[in-house]
């Protein structure tokens, strides 16, 4: 499997603490949704203290960028990823507003590997200005199968923090999923770049055919689609848009939202400052 790189050579594997000790798995009866898979964790507030030193080793590496060739990326007009390259490894954010979003993005991530997805580069690292959200997909996973019988499929995600639930966040964020169906994922071929640069010529050409594929409408290619939704509070009905919705609904959704606690901006505030090493 696929899965993250915090820099050449070095692999992120999947990080099971986060649901098994941090963000639990909630079972709510109220909710039924018909549409689509719904998935819906709470933060355990009492375990803040345990995971802390993993989580800021977490948010880290999503941050720390990868060595590659900056005077080829400046040749491929990729200029001003390259300068970010040149400023340092360390791309972690100053904004508390943009922090709360990564760490979203990243969760998303990470429960796209617990599904058996991977996520071969770390886009974060790659934000000419960390201190905003960076355009492109939010999330992209890949399975390739290694039998010809089996179908590769694609994971495209859009991740939303909100401190208080408003029901629009849902609706931009499903039809920014549209957008992205339609004109499929925008990120695949800087996903390939990077990983050619790296000398993954091997992933970089399948996810190139894997485009070519779906360009042409491939019926051998699952496409999933994943909106992951983190609320301080627990919204009574977080995706009644969604269930609502008077069109036919992207195919192989899963809608996810994430309950944090009180004082959750503070204390990931100071997670994301937190001294790491390397």
């Amino acid at each position: 499997m696929l899965t993250g790189r915090a820099s050449k050579g070095t692999i992120i594997e999947p990080a099971p603490w986060i649901w098994a000790q941090w963000l639990k798995e909630q079972d709510r009866p109220d909710l039924n949704y018909q549409r689509f898979i719904h998935y819906e964790f709470v933060e355990d507030e009492t375990q803040r203290r345990d995971v802390k030193d993993a989580l800021a080793k977490l948010l880290y590496d999503y941050h720390t960028v990868s060595p590659v060739n900056t005077n080829l990326l400046s040749q491929l007009r990729y200029r001003q990823l390259a300068s970010v390259l040149t400023r340092g490894n360390d791309q972690r954010p100053h904004d508390s507003t943009t922090r709360s979003g990564n760490l979203v993005e990243i969760l998303a991530c990470e429960f796209a590997k617990k599904q058996g997805y991977g996520i071969p580069v770390l886009r974060l690292q790659y934000n000419p200005n960390p201190d905003q959200s960076m355009k492109g997909d939010d999330i992209l996973g890949f399975q390739f199968s290694e039998q010809r019988t089996e179908k590769d499929a694609l994971l495209v995600g859009e991740g939303k923090f909100r401190s208080r639930f408003e029901k629009i966040v849902v609706q931009e964020a499903y039809e920014g999923l549209r957008k992205k169906k339609r004109s499929y994922p925008v990120s695949m071929e800087f996903v390939a770049t990077i990983l050619a640069l790296e000398g993954d010529q091997h992933t970089a050409a399948k996810i190139r055919q894997l485009r070519q594929r779906l360009a042409s409408q491939d019926k051998q290619i699952v496409q999933e689609h994943l909106l992951f939704l983190g609320t301080i509070g627990q919204p009574q009905n977080p995706f009644e848009y969604l269930e609502e919705y008077e069109e036919n609904l992207l195919p192989h959704l899963i809608a996810v939202n994430i309950v944090f606690q009180s004082n959750f901006r503070d204390w990931i505030a100071e997670v994301y400052e937190q001294e790491v090493r390397s």
